[in-house]
């Protein structure tokens, strides 16, 4: 049988393999691709490129970091993932079969697949795809020379060149787990990331992993709809934990990048700056565009308007950031002079993660401090910290926001706060307590409390607050 014959005979099963990769990239796990882009910043520039050529296969990498940037747009990495497997797959094929591998065609798709397994993480960079595509390739151009001799000697030299190629694709964070539950919280990440609220806030309610990730995300789409008390306990809460990913010794780089953003909601911008720069730091390769994007905004309200400049300079240098880019720096040179500055509260040092103080401190010298307010009395109450919680309302929101409704979380928790000795319908009163809040404590008490799932007295009896 001839080559020709063989590949046709084959065709089917490859086909179907193929087809069965993109489909898993496509449907299964497209956001576990999509975040590599999160650990890649290319720039169009001599300067950037240069220190690519001071390890092996720089080609490689400068392939693997120019495709990945576009990995944010829907579909296309599981397109090009699977367009380089093939390609990788065609040139194994063609080197087995110049060794006399029978069944060339089928063989070849198990190192195929092994590189397929491997690049669905996203700490493992595409670069790692662009060079075995081309020392398969340079391999199969070697297996076609004739002097034995001479080739011999050009697959020594390649093998010579892969060993530190190898060496320098190792990534340096470790590898997160494959799995649904996962592939849910990227996909809820990416959401957020693009500004769909309305579908962060379905994720959020469904939550099918009971995960924290997504109920961080959940939560953060309350609080930019002003409705955080509303809605906060609707959805799966792991207790305060969905409302801040403290960043410690351990956590992983996903979750030091999705800190930031409640922070920042926060008006929390030196804790924020903080996460973002670790982030950066433990990425796989120190190199992030979401994180120097997030840094620009974060100099941005800061007022730090010559630092977002030499951040969007350089995102002006991307593909995928570089009209955001050009819009901020076109706003820095029309309106610098008229720009508000968000971060007007007063300066204080706190710890990290210490997000009593901070936000107690916006809530209360912050013109626009009602985001950290609510932030601060939601962690008392899924803290279940009454005593906490009844101060910091006395304090901070009760005379601040005496003109708006009270929201019924807050008047479910302020009931199991008031004094025995005081007048109950002076606080009542004063405390702007709704008739259908004193009912609803009233049937709980009763006993009826399948009726009342979603209320904080619920939370208070059954929930186990974290440490």
């Amino acid at each position: 049988m001839s080559p020709r014959a063989g590949n046709h005979k084959h065709f089917l099963p490859v086909s179907l393999f193929f087809a069965a990769l993109w489909a898993i990239f496509q449907f299964a796990f497209p956001y576990h691709l999509a975040f590599k882009e999160r650990y890649v910043l290319f720039l169009s520039d001599a300067s950037w490129l240069s220190p690519y050529f001071k390890k092996p296969a720089p080609l490689s990498f400068i392939a693997g970091d120019w495709l990945s940037q576009f990995f944010l747009i829907p579909g296309l990495p599981a397109l090009l993932t699977t367009l380089l497997l093939l390609l990788l797959w065609d040139a194994l094929r063609r080197v087995n079969a110049r060794a006399g591998v029978p069944k060339a065609a089928l063989w070849s798709l198990l190192p195929t697949a092994g590189f397929a397994w491997l690049i669905l993480y996203p700490e493992i960079p595409l670069a790692v795809l662009t060079a075995a595509c081309a020392f398969a390739w340079l391999s199969a151009l070697v297996s076609r020379i004739r002097p034995e001799a001479v080739r011999y000697a050009g697959f020594i030299l390649l093998l010579a060149l892969l060993i530190p190629t190898v060496h320098s694709l190792i990534p340096t964070a470790p590898l997160s787990k494959l799995s649904p539950e996962r592939e849910y919280d990227y996909r809820i990440h990416f959401m957020a990331s693009a500004g769909h609220w309305d579908r962060v806030e379905k994720m959020g309610l469904r939550n099918p992993h009971e995960s924290l990730v997504t109920a961080y995300y959940y939560n953060l789409s309350q609080a930019r709809a002003g409705k955080l008390p509303d809605g906060l306990l609707k959805a799966y809460q792991p207790t305060w934990h969905g409302l801040f990913i403290p960043v410690r010794e351990g956590v992983e780089c996903f979750r030091l990048m999705a800190s930031t953003e409640a922070l920042y909601l926060a008006g929390d911008y030196a804790q924020a700056q903080h996460s973002a720069m670790l982030g950066m730091t433990f990425s796989p390769r120190q190199r992030s565009a979401a994180m120097v994007k997030a840094l620009s905004d974060i100099a941005f309200a800061n007022g730090d308007y010559d630092t977002a400049r030499r951040y969007l300079k350089m995102l002006e240098k991307t593909a995928c950031y570089k009209r955001w880019a050009q819009d901020g720096l076109r706003l820095l040179a029309e309106e610098s002079g008229r720009l508000r500055i968000r971060n007007d509260c007063r300066d204080i040092l706190v710890q990290h993660n210490d997000y009593r103080t901070s936000l107690a401190n916006i809530a209360a010298t912050s013109s626009d401090g009602k985001i950290a307010a609510d932030y601060l009395l939601c962690l008392d109450l899924l803290d279940k910290n009454l005593d906490n919680f009844r101060k910091d309302y006395d304090t901070l929101y009760k005379e601040k926001y005496k003109f708006a409704a009270v929201p019924m979380l807050y008047q479910q928790a302020l009931l199991m706060t008031f004094d025995p000795d005081t007048s109950p319908a002076r606080q009542l009163t004063e405390y702007g307590i709704e008739r259908a809040a004193l009912d609803g404590i009233a049937e709980f008490l009763k006993g009826n409390e399948n009726l009342f799932r979603t209320s904080y007295w619920f939370y208070y009896k059954y929930a186990q607050p974290g440490q």
